[in-house]
């Protein structure tokens, strides 16, 4: 198990990336004490908080008013489930339960809970998510400052401390279905950001620092613990051309991870959500590079997969251009942002504003 999730880290690291399509959005695994009907049910309930967290990119979405009146029953969303062995990676603190065994796999009606968010009027993070790359900095004590990961990058033994931070901090992601790279901490990061200026959280360093990776923003994640065992730290943030700063203190490392991720998250992902509108606006989204009908294919099946999109239609063809009319909920600038954001289009016009409801593109093959 921690040679595979160390594999995996290994493999995160690479740079030059781009946003992310992240499936199995509509399905959860959560633990549970037995395989009773009332275990089941609360299982069941769990994963739909757990499903719908990672679809609205809000932690807080249970606590809407506007939810209440469709978790009656909550099993009416579920298309199947089945009892699985609980990972070892899974904490029984991770459960209500004081002793999990086993793990409750729910997938949910992929329609069914779609029609739930647009009748709640919940937020929508579309499945073309962005990737952030995280730096985490940790003050100990003993060793003083240091990046965490560094060591999986240039050393063979590796910190059980850091390892089980970083188990800890990927299942924290994961759960909200939100990709990340880390640093690969070469001597080009060595030079670019020295652990003092990322300790002090100094925005334009790290910024600068994180230019090479490519990612859609950045997380500077600081902590440290006191001698009453209590954790603080700051987080510092750039995404959708924001910048967040913000402090964060626990009782102890028990839940002050889960808790700052989503903290973070429910921030950063503001700007890659949206919510649906009943009434949708129509564009005509001017598409080039469409030299067969196999190209012309992909185009509509790489449309289709954008949440943002209601409907498409061909308008015209000539040549290697084609017109479609598209309906969708966010508007412009959300669908033209998303068309980018595939890795698929690449904007004629990205430097020049319109007062027409047409974008031009081109088809990346």
């Amino acid at each position: 198990m921690l040679r595979h999730f160390l594999i995996l880290v290994l493999f995160f690291v690479s740079p030059y990336c781009a946003a992310e399509e992240v499936n199995d959005l509509y399905s959860a695994m959560v633990p549970i004490a037995d395989q009773g009907s009332s275990a089941r049910e609360q299982g069941v309930l769990d994963a739909l908080k757990n499903v719908l967290i990672k679809l609205t990119g809000n932690s807080q979405t249970f606590q809407s008013t506007r939810l209440a009146p469709y978790l009656s029953d909550a099993n009416g969303y579920v298309d199947a489930l089945s009892f699985e062995d609980l990972p070892l990676n899974v904490s029984v603190k991770d459960s209500q339960s004081d002793s999990p065994v086993f793990g409750l796999r729910v997938k949910f009606s992929r329609s069914a809970i779609d029609l739930l968010i647009r009748q709640a009027q919940l937020p929508i993070l579309p499945s073309n998510r962005p990737k952030f790359l995280v730096w985490i900095i940790r003050d100990d004590p003993t060793v003083g400052r240091g990046f965490i990961g560094e060591e999986i990058s240039v050393k063979s033994t590796i910190d059980s401390g850091d390892t089980d931070f970083l188990e800890r901090f990927d299942r924290a992601m994961r759960s909200r279905g939100i990709p990340y790279i880390l640093p690969t901490f070469d001597l080009e990061d060595q030079l670019a950001l020295p652990i003092e200026q990322a300790w002090n959280l100094k925005a334009d360093d790290l910024a600068l620092a994180s230019q090479r990776y490519q990612t859609d923003g950045w997380i500077a994640l600081r902590f440290y613990r006191t001698s009453t065992g209590e954790v603080r730290g700051s987080w510092l943030s750039q995404a959708g051309g924001r910048r967040q700063l913000n402090d964060f203190r626990s009782e102890g490392d028990e839940h002050f991870l889960a808790m700052t991720v989503d903290n973070l998250l429910d921030r950063m992902t503001r700007s890659f959500s949206y919510i649906p509108r009943s009434d949708t606006n129509e564009l005509l989204l001017e598409i080039y590079n469409i030299n067969s009908y196999s190209a012309y294919h992909s185009v509509l099946k790489q449309l289709k997969k954008l949440e943002v999109i209601d409907s498409v239609d061909l308008f015209s063809a000539r040549g290697n251009q084609i017109i479609m009319s598209v309906e969708a909920e966010g508007g412009q600038e959300l669908l033209s942002n998303a068309l980018v954001r595939s890795g698929r289009f690449r904007d004629r016009n990205a430097d020049i504003e319109t007062e027409n409801q047409q974008l031009t593109f081109d088809w990346i093959k």
